[in-house]
């Protein structure tokens, strides 16, 4: 099995030192000894994030170019370890979250691991879902969140990495993690996901700004499809029409409920849009090409790069 020894956390995170304090926190009293935690600073403005992992006593490096897939992928190229797990910098961590990660690595089938994030006013919850395993292409839909994933770096490597135009900080912002489950699996390889693999969500978006996240999360959607239309036309639009045919039912579902109803219909205007500003994008393999990227965000000291040092 493998050891702490074998993993690196990795926690992306942009201009939040606060919470990433509060985070490294929890992580770092309850994550076992030998486990690489890497800070990858996603082209924040000052050092403050730097200053934050230095006070804990973690690694930290830094992408001068904004973007989540490129922090991730900045992450991959940093680490020299088997399994690399990835977590949000609004997140905390419980008492033996890595341990069903190791177990479930054993398999060497399984290229990812992921778990249950769940609202930290529900910390002491019970398992009350089984574990899955998942190997069909279509199933990295609902294979996993980026808050809580773990996975074979070697495999991501060699798979080209996260897709760069997908995620937080850029214009199709969401479901880089879902490209990245559907690819893992298209490769052959399994998933599982385990429901004792827990990190608590502490920040909750409200008002505008919940809608905007789930806007963001159509336009990745959106994105994801075409890309797979594009591939393989068949699992692109059965895609199409699993996210389609949900969304639309939870629009109904919540009718009554005007902050869901809002962040469902702006899911849905995101998910058209994203699909067809993506069909224009070229393909390098599975990765859509980052023809302009984000302009670099430079800062006047020079950074220091973190890396394993074990």
């Amino acid at each position: 099995m493998p050891r702490p020894e074998d993993v690196t956390l990795a926690i992306c995170t942009r201009e939040r030192p606060e919470m990433l304090s509060t985070a490294l926190a929890s992580f770092t009293s309850v994550t076992p000894p030998g486990v690489q935690i890497l800070v990858v600073d996603s082209a924040s403005t000052t050092w403050r994030t730097r200053e934050v992992a230095r006070d804990a006593g973690v690694d930290y490096v830094r992408t001068d170019v904004k973007g989540l897939s490129i922090a991730r992928n900045v992450a991959l190229e940093a680490s020299s370890r088997p399994i690399i797990v990835y977590t949000d910098d609004d997140c905390a961590a419980v008492e033996g979250w890595l341990d069903p990660f190791l177990a479930q690595f054993d398999d060497t089938g399984v290229g990812c691991v992921t778990g249950r994030m769940l609202d930290h006013t529900l910390i002491g919850a019970g398992t009350s879902r089984p574990s899955r395993r998942f190997s069909r292409t279509i199933e990295g839909l609902d294979a996993g969140h980026g808050a809580i994933m773990g996975f074979r770096r070697e495999r991501v490597v060699a798979l080209g990495g996260f897709d760069p135009v997908l995620g937080a900080g850029r214009a199709l912002a969401g479901a880089e993690d879902l490209d990245i489950f559907c690819r893992i699996l298209d490769d052959g390889a399994a998933i599982v996901f385990d429901p004792a693999c827990v990190v608590h969500h502490v920040h909750t978006r409200e008002g505008g700004a919940y809608t905007e996240l789930h806007r963001g999360y159509g336009l990745g959607l959106g994105a994801l499809a075409a890309k797979w239309v594009r591939m393989h036309p068949r699992v692109g639009a059965t895609m199409i029409a699993i996210v389609v045919k949900r969304t639309i039912s939870r629009v109904w579902r919540f009718r009554s409920n005007a902050r869901r109803r809002s962040a469902d219909l702006a899911m849905l205007r995101g998910f058209g849009r994203g699909a067809l500003t993506a069909m224009r994008f070229p393909l390098t393999g599975r990765v859509f090409v980052d023809e302009h990227p984000p302009e670099p965000i430079t800062l006047n000291v020079s950074t220091s790069s973190g890396g394993d040092e074990s």
